[in-house]
């Protein structure tokens, strides 16, 4: 499959494109968080890696091979951390596809990365590389508004001592 059109501006992060079909949740609160999809034959898990409270969420999507699918069609987890585990260790050591959603719709932040350690490792060096191309934005005010933006989500952790 084609990771560059996994996504569509505008959808909904637990189905990225409109011909996306068979949606499979695993887990939820008030949304799918994790799960399977099929897309173009191809059957994609994915995940919500992180939130924020500001409507800001990170997701990210492997494809899985016949066999995997096959076994994630059946599988049960006994908890919710033994679910966690066994999504990132299917998503180690492989191409995903990373994007970040607002509101619940996929926004134009979007990347494919190998995940080598962990998939918070892996957002954590796609949300960088975001931070780094706002210095390039050529709109001043624009430049600052995103400085400052990000300047606010730190939140707490700009407090004085």
């Amino acid at each position: 499959m084609n990771l560059d059109l996994m996504i569509k501006r505008g959808q909904f992060p637990w189905r990225p494109r409109p011909e996306a079909t068979e949606l499979d949740v695993w887990h939820e609160y008030e949304i799918p968080l994790t799960g399977t999809f099929r897309l173009n034959d191809q059957s994609v898990l994915f995940t919500q890696v992180l939130e924020s409270s500001h409507g800001l969420s990170a997701w990210a999507y492997v494809c899985l091979e016949p066999e995997e699918a096959d076994q994630t069609s059946v599988i049960t987890f006994a908890s919710a951390d033994e679910m966690r585990e066994f999504v990132e260790a299917t998503f180690r050591g492989r191409e995903a596809v990373l994007t970040l959603a607002k509101d619940d719709r996929i926004i134009d932040q979007w990347t494919r990365n190998r995940v080598e350690e962990d998939l918070s490792a892996t957002v954590e060096e796609f949300l960088n590389g975001i931070i780094r191309s706002v210095n390039e934005v050529s709109d001043p005010e624009q430049r600052i508004r995103a400085k400052f933006a990000g300047l606010e989500a730190a939140g707490s952790e700009l407090a004085p001592a």
